[in-house]
């Protein structure tokens, strides 16, 4: 007789029917939701549509649900994605029920993916029944265009997949569900929220600093939801609209695929235990402690320090004080949600110290320029192109804000040499924005006539060096009537700058090709005595050619187009109070390699303000001797 005994073995699975059916019937709120508000928008949409119905219309009308501010597909899988993982892992969040469910004969990975594929399913199903009933909708309406629909079902699965297992992943750090939502909307927008304040801040840190395009672009790399708002949507410049990024859109995907994997490996060895615990991985605890320290100093420091702006004395310390109370605060509030208790100065304090020397330290760093960054000019010799804007000037017509680049050595030294003036009056620089005065100012004469006797203007200068590296710096500078009078200040050099020829000629005309041609010339503002009015009159053809090449030797004689940092007397009596209207046809070169006709052709206008220096503009226009009234004339005019 055999005693043996048959045993059936046991197995363990990777996927779960019963789970997963259970997750659909418990949680169908939120998929028949989701499901609810497409059937509205697409379906429903077209059937409402039916007697306007066309195939412009049908090619149209579901892609618009993907295109910028109407990105119904972004906002929905940005809401949903986070409620669905709410709901599939919100067993993690109980002690009681994370012990039950691994108790199941499964293995972790197995209850990842049931509950993983649970929460995509209640997104991707909806997504093909809509996309289901909106192709039988454009049948009963007559016109089918399968490709928009189909656009309409890709882009959206793709982006369910990436903000659902974005969630996923946040899910697997935290064993509270109310901090699940917190992280995935910080973390969504953490980069372009810090890097904005951190710019912010270091204007206040390091006198001259503009910004970091490097890291712009990062944060908004790191801003997904941002990024595709920015870098989707629909094309219209062909018969058909088209949408643009879907490579975007698939590379996110692919992005919420890797995610998700390390979701599974976090999962994997999850400490069950830390169910309830803000954080429950060990070697994300510090990092959340002193990451949350850090956002704290940063947001809250620059939020008080701009709302008692007026109140405190301006400038990097003051800043830094608020960074290091919001600091400290934030480390011991994180301490207090990672402990789950009130008292824990005693054993955090020794952290909060460090944290907040490092602070001082890196602060302090950027406020003595221990790196060099404000002192730093670059050697004429290394720099290929340089491009100065920003700067306001008057007259106000087309040159009122420069914006000109130049390659030419003679102006890169003149640049240079001003930026090293800049530099080298930076304490005077930054105590007049500091001081928080009103930098503008003005007198009236006793004839009625109002000047400006100070203002202040933005200077930004943009090197592209030999070696390929951009140098970027921006100052804000203080333009006084004596600081003109001083040949080597900052504002006689910059007024020295912006009144070459070569500048001046860049600014008007940069814009404009050699086969531009002018096809029309007015004069406006121009003074009519007979009855004391100001109109407009165009010149007559004949006077176009010699126009033009008075204009273009005035220019370059220095004669025209000068610019005035301060409305001051000089202003007043050379500027006059007509402008010059110069319409330019610009020829586009077709793909046959000819001329477009006139009709497809493009214009471009000049605005230049008339100047009494102005000799060979004036005899060409010496039949209008009212064009050459000054603005001081036309206000001795205006008081009598």
């Amino acid at each position: 007789m055999s005693w043996e005994v048959r045993t059936m073995g046991s197995g363990t699975s990777y996927f779960n029917m019963t789970l997963f059916r259970k997750n659909l019937a418990r949680f169908w709120p939120i998929w028949g939701l989701y499901a609810l508000i497409w059937v509205v928008l697409l379906p429903a949409g077209v059937l409402l549509r039916r007697d306007v119905w066309d195939k412009g219309n049908a090619w149209e009308f579901p892609l618009v649900l993907l295109d910028g501010s109407r990105n119904m597909a972004l906002v929905l899988a940005f809401l949903f994605g986070i409620l669905c993982a709410m709901a599939v892992f919100s067993y993690l969040y109980s002690a009681r029920s994370v012990g039950m469910l691994h108790a199941l004969p499964m293995r972790r990975e197995g209850l990842f993916l049931t509950n993983y594929l649970s929460g995509l399913a209640f997104l991707w199903v909806p997504n093909f029944a809509v996309f289901l009933l909106a192709l039988a909708a454009e049948a009963l309406n007559g016109t089918v265009v399968f490709s928009s629909l189909f656009t309409w079902l890709v882009v959206t699965c793709l982006l369910c997949l990436f903000f659902y297992s974005f969630a996923v992943f946040c899910a697997m750090f935290t064993g509270h569900i109310l901090a699940l939502p917190a992280f995935y909307l910080i973390l969504n927008f953490l980069a372009s929220v810090i890097t904005y304040l951190l710019e912010s801040i270091a204007r206040e840190f390091l006198f001259g600093f503009n910004g970091a395009v490097w890291a712009e672009k990062w944060a908004l790399w790191l801003t997904p939801a941002l990024k595709l708002l920015r870098a989707t949507g629909l094309d219209y410049t062909g018969s058909n609209p088209r949408y643009f990024g879907l490579g975007l859109v698939v590379l996110y995907a692919l992005i919420g695929l890797v995610l998700a994997g390390i979701a599974l490996a976090v999962y994997c060895r999850r400490q069950l235990e830390r169910a309830g615990d803000v954080i429950t991985v060990g070697w994300v605890r510090p990092v959340f402690r002193y990451g949350m320290a850090l956002c704290c100093a940063i947001t809250l420091g620059a939020f008080f320090y701009s709302i008692f702006y007026p109140l405190l004395p301006q400038g990097a310390w003051t800043l830094l004080g608020w960074m290091l109370l919001w600091g400290a605060a934030g480390c011991f509030i994180a301490e207090m949600l990672l402990c789950k208790r009130l008292w824990v100065f005693k054993t955090s304090w020794k952290g909060c110290v460090v944290f907040l020397v490092c602070l001082v330290a890196v602060m302090a760093t950027l406020e003595l320029d221990l790196l060099g960054f404000e002192r730093r000019v670059p050697d004429a010799a290394q720099v290929k192109t340089v491009e100065i804007s920003g700067i306001s000037s008057a007259p106000y017509d087309s040159g009122a804000y420069l914006d000109f680049s130049t390659s030419d050595p003679q102006t890169i030294e003149e640049v240079t040499s001003l930026h090293s003036s800049i530099t080298g009056r930076k304490d005077e620089l930054e105590a007049v924005q500091a001081s928080g005065i009103s930098t503008e100012s003005w007198i009236t004469q006793s004839n009625g006539l109002d000047l400006q006797v100070e203002t202040t203007t933005s200077v930004r200068l943009w090197y592209e060096l030999t070696d390929g590296t951009v140098l970027e710096r921006q100052y804000d500078l203080p333009i006084r009537q004596e600081d003109l009078e001083d040949a080597s200040s900052p504002a006689a050099q910059l007024s020295r700058l912006i009144n070459q020829p070569q500048a001046v000629s860049e600014i008007y005309f940069g814009s404009i090709g050699e086969t531009a041609r002018l096809v029309d010339a007015a004069l406006v503002n121009l003074y009519n005595p007979e009855d004391d009015s100001y109109g407009f009159e165009y010149l007559p053809s004949d006077l176009l050619e010699p126009l033009l090449e008075a204009v273009q030797t005035d220019l370059a004689q220095g004669n025209l187009g000068r610019r005035y940092l301060l409305e001051d007397q000089d202003r007043m009596d050379n500027c006059c109070y007509a402008d010059l209207e110069l319409t330019f046809r610009l020829d586009q070169t077709g793909v046959s390699g000819g001329t477009a006709p006139s009709s497809a052709a493009t214009t471009y206008t000049v605005t230049i303000t008339l100047q009494k220096s102005a000799v060979h503009t004036m005899e060409v226009l010496k039949d209008y001797p009212h064009a050459f009234l000054s603005q001081a004339e036309v206000n001795a005019l205006s008081n009598n």
